[in-house]
């Protein structure tokens, strides 16, 4: 079983480097081959290596990108990338399975949202396994913000 991040800390402490997308030129974050083997499909996985870069640009289509040339665009990973689709059945967190649905129906209904709260509580419980779940290879929490924030600015 993968290691799990006893704490919040330990769990947005996962090791990066930076490397750039070489079609939008963002630079983006190293992500290891437990990321991409939940991310990428099983056909297209044997040809792209244990290591590959991660666009984070929204606009851009690349997801996984190696440096061999391969690339993994949106529409062929395993789920929906956070930052590469604004749908509502995008996960924010794919650790504890939430969507930006949850997170919309959380600000319509009570104005406010403790999804958040519920992360960092899980996490603290060591049960987060991001490198692993998340296509980013990392802690969701960034993008959580960004969501309530775009949600509540919509």
């Amino acid at each position: 079983m993968p290691n799990q991040a006893e704490t919040h800390e330990a769990c947005c402490k996962i090791p990066t480097t930076a490397l750039a997308c070489p079609v939008c030129g963002k630079t983006g974050r190293k992500v290891r081959a437990v990321t991409l083997d939940n991310h990428i499909s099983k056909s297209s996985r044997g040809s792209f290596g244990d290591s590959a870069g991660f666009c984070s640009n929204p606009s851009c289509d690349v997801v996984y990108f190696n440096g061999d040339g391969g690339l993994v665009r949106r529409g062929e990973t395993v789920l929906p990338v956070t930052v590469k689709d604004a749908g509502d059945d995008a996960y924010v967190c794919y650790c504890f399975g939430f969507k930006r649905a949850d997170i919309r129906r959380d600000l319509m209904e009570k104005g406010k949202t403790d999804i958040p709260d519920q992360i960092k509580k899980g996490v603290q419980e060591g049960r987060c396994d991001c490198e692993r779940k998340n296509p980013q290879g990392a802690c969701c929490l960034g993008n959580v913000a960004q969501a309530i924030k775009a949600i509540k600015f919509s």
